[in-house]
């Protein structure tokens, strides 16, 4: 994690970019060759208003190359889950694929350290916030709503018992290990802390407030409290055409399911079929037809490893296409898991063929409307089939596959071989099957600190 002082020096390099350029009377010759320090920086650089802005808008980037803007945790869960197969000769992301995570598993201990590193930089942006510019409470909840959403993703994608450590003033703090319910109730804090900033009317303030609204549920739907969930977004305070987008362009970062699926071709888009033969529990994204999840045969673009068959969705199909990182649909499918939980399967239909029925928006992509449904389960477990089909389908790539396969095992009760790809993995190795994992274990980076002394627990 980058300590206090790097922070600073980032956020005032960044602060300087945003202020216009000046001009004068200068000798600009004798301002080039002077001696320079560069790792001297006057603190009032970094103790400004500006530079508190700035800090805020880096530390938002970050969180945006631990979700859809890098090779992140988004990716890797999808990668473990039946999103994404590898296409890729690294090993790294093949035993991912084979759910079976090393420690020292190169990928994820750099996709950790992202995720971890962005919540030192969130955090020294509150405080910056808080100090410089406390009026901004719309800035200021949408750094809760980014440290919530960082700490959620943490308990949703990695092993019971990952610890959270700081730096205060520029000393590192270890954290203990905590446990998963532990880092729930974290986020759910940070994020009722961003619904609290992020009062005002404008537009700025009220998307902050839906996308940490959205989170909160999430994070309660996880916790098995299906009804408090609902209530946090029903549509009047949610509305389904709701979008918090990433946004991406060349100077900033590529939208990187974009880059590793379309134009590198080291992810293909999953099936339920590969050339080993049935891959069991999976859905078929990649042969579906379905308008939510767009694929096609790569036209041009060849597998890294040269054999995996490409194909790449077309929901986000150019470098820069935003991607959301909470919306409206994900609202629907939190209310109608509620509509399970309390036995109402029709009630779960009815918003379920709502949102098929009606033409909705993902990033910029339109999603036609679709037939609805016609079979109303009888059985839990027949809703349960429905309902994360649906949710596969409409959250596609962004990060949630993971934590519902989980909840599928740990609330539904649900064997992880009935629910992760399960079976023959030759289509990599002859021979190979897939493992166990059903979460990523804390990576070597994390053996320095002496709180931490490997995961708690593996389970889902």
């Amino acid at each position: 994690m980058l300590n206090l002082r790097n922070r600073a020096r980032w956020a005032a390099a960044h602060a300087a970019i945003a202020l216009p350029m000046l001009t004068g009377a200068c000798d600009v010759k004798k301002e080039l060759l002077d001696p320079q320090n560069p790792a001297v920086i006057d603190p009032s650089a970094v103790t400004t208003p500006a530079a508190a802005d700035a800090l805020r808008i880096g530390a938002f980037g970050r969180l945006k190359v631990a979700t859809a803007g890098g090779e992140s945790m988004w990716l890797y869960g999808g990668l473990l889950t039946d999103e994404w197969k590898s296409s890729d000769t690294f090993t790294q992301r093949n035993e991912t694929d084979q759910r079976s995570v090393q420690t020292n598993n190169g990928n994820i201990v750099t996709a950790y350290a992202s995720l971890q590193q962005s919540r030192g930089y969130i955090k020294t942006a509150i405080d910056l916030l808080n100090q410089y510019t406390p009026d901004s409470t719309r800035n200021i909840g949408q750094m809760y709503m980014s440290l919530g959403f960082a700490e959620m993703t943490i308990a949703q994608t990695f092993c019971n018992g990952v610890p959270l450590t700081y730096t205060n003033g520029g000393i590192y703090v270890y954290g203990p290990q905590l446990t998963t319910d532990s880092i729930y109730k974290l986020a759910s804090f940070h994020l009722d802390s961003a619904v609290s900033f992020a009062r005002g009317a404008d537009a700025i303030a009220t998307a902050v407030r839906q996308a940490a609204l959205v989170a909160r549920a999430r994070v309660l739907v996880d916790m098995g409290q299906f009804a408090q969930a609902a209530a946090l977004v029903p549509v009047s305070a949610v509305p389904t055409s709701f979008q918090y987008l990433l946004t991406f362009d060349q100077t900033s970062g590529d939208n990187n399911i974009w880059s590793l699926n379309n134009s590198i071709g080291r992810y293909s888009v999953s099936d339920s079929v590969d050339a080993g033969g049935v891959l069991a529990n999976a859905l078929p994204f990649a042969s579906a037809n379905d308008p939510r999840v767009p694929v096609i045969k790569s036209p041009s673009v060849k597998p890294v490893d040269g054999t995996t068959p490409l194909f790449i969705q077309t929901l986000w199909a150019n470098r820069n296409d935003p991607v959301p990182l909470a919306s409206g649909i994900d609202a629907r499918l939190i209310e109608a898991e509620a509509k399970l939980n309390a036995a109402d399967y029709a009630g779960m239909m009815t918003i379920l063929n709502a949102l098929r029925t009606t033409a909705q928006t993902i990033g910029t992509k339109a999603i036609p409307a679709q037939a609805a449904l016609t079979t109303v389960p009888t059985t839990k477990d027949a809703a349960v089939a429905i309902l994360f089909r649906e949710r596969g389908f409409w959250t596609f790539g962004r990060g949630e596959r993971l934590p519902d396969l989980r909840r599928e095992v740990r609330l539904y009760g649900k064997a992880q071989d009935k629910v992760f790809p399960a079976g023959s993995f030759s289509f990599k190795t002859p021979g190979a099957v897939y493992g166990n994992d059903v979460n990523f274990p804390v990576t070597d980076n994390e053996i320095t600190n002496p709180l931490f002394k490997g995961c708690i627990d593996r389970k889902a």
